[in-house]
């Protein structure tokens, strides 16, 4: 009599990360849970890990990051700046692992655990990639962008002093910096000393793309697009965005 002992090894590592994740406290997914988080990280000399993020107590979205604080602030950063969603009814799962079970821990198979007991979670509909890339402007969104549109009028600090102006690269930068989704520009160098006025200009996003578009003129165009915005000369078209023009 012969026969062949066969061990499911990542099906049942999966099956026991998901029932430790599932017994898991939630925290709140803010800046101090984060710091926190970073902290053990650190003591333990354990970054990498797998992670749920919640959403009014429900779990959403599953990843697994090389390092669980950064990704998950990443996470928390990208949620501030869409409609629809209260950042204090977000929460998260933090679970660690050791150097040894790193590839052990196998997302695609977590995801189908979870995906088969939640059926709104966010995986595949759009919601992980960082920077989908110059060649997803112009095509369809998916359905978390759809569903949760950026913030277009997200509110702005500048200090443009009693004049109302500033270095256009100034304006740039800040935009950059402190928007919670992609912008992206491509600006000639010598145009960016110059200063450009903000007279009468709304402090927020939109008003201030536009202000922009319309300060660097002809040929040149702006875009709301499914994931942020974006400052380019060109003819391009976007079909699922709005065009600002000068």
């Amino acid at each position: 009599m012969q026969s062949i002992y066969v061990f499911d090894f990542l099906q049942t590592v999966s099956a026991q990360l998901k029932e430790t994740l599932d017994r898991m406290a939630e925290s709140k997914l803010n800046e101090s849970a984060l710091a926190g988080l970073s902290t053990f990280q650190m003591q333990n000399d354990s970054r990498q890990g797998v992670y749920v993020l919640h959403y009014e107590g429900a779990p959403v979205y599953l990843g697994k990051a090389n390092d669980v604080s950064e990704r998950l602030a990443q996470h928390l950063e990208k949620l501030k700046g869409r409609r629809g969603i209260d950042p204090e009814r977000i929460g998260y799962k933090a679970l660690l692992l050791d150097k040894s079970m790193g590839t052990a821990a196998n997302e695609d198979l977590l995801i189908s655990m979870f995906k088969s007991e939640h059926a709104g979670m966010w995986n595949g509909a759009g919601f992980g990639p960082k920077d989908p890339g110059q060649n997803r402007d112009t095509t369809k969104p998916g359905w978390f962008d759809r569903q949760f549109p950026i913030i277009d009028d997200f509110p702005m600090e500048l200090d443009a002093g009693p004049e109302q102006e500033m270095e256009f690269a100034v304006l740039l930068r800040t935009m950059k910096t402190q928007l919670p989704y992609v912008f992206r520009y491509t600006v000639p160098p010598e145009e960016l000393p110059r200063l450009i006025s903000l007279a009468g200009v709304q402090r927020d996003a939109r008003s201030l793309l536009q202000a922009a578009v319309s300060f660097l003129g002809d040929g040149w165009k702006g875009a709301v697009i499914s994931y942020g915005m974006v400052l380019y000369k060109t003819n391009k078209h976007y079909p699922y965005g709005e065009e600002l023009l000068p």
